[in-house]
């Protein structure tokens, strides 16, 4: 599985990376980025699920099983 984040969508709310500080980092400009690409582990698919469903603008997708 693969997160992706759609910088152009973030309003730099900070949800992501708050709530899920292993799978997220804050860049210098705010946005988030993504620790592991791909995710292989389970837990961090759950917290990629759940980002993906916090985020108020809808810019986190989920991509592949």
């Amino acid at each position: 599985m693969r997160v992706k984040v759609d910088l152009k969508k973030c309003t730099k709310s900070g949800e992501c990376y708050y709530n899920h500080p292993t799978l997220f980092k804050v860049d210098s400009e705010g946005f988030p980025v993504v620790q592991f690409d791909p995710l292989e582990d389970e837990d961090l698919e759950i917290e990629a699920q759940q980002a993906s469903e916090v985020c108020p603008v809808e810019a986190i997708t989920l991509e592949g099983d």
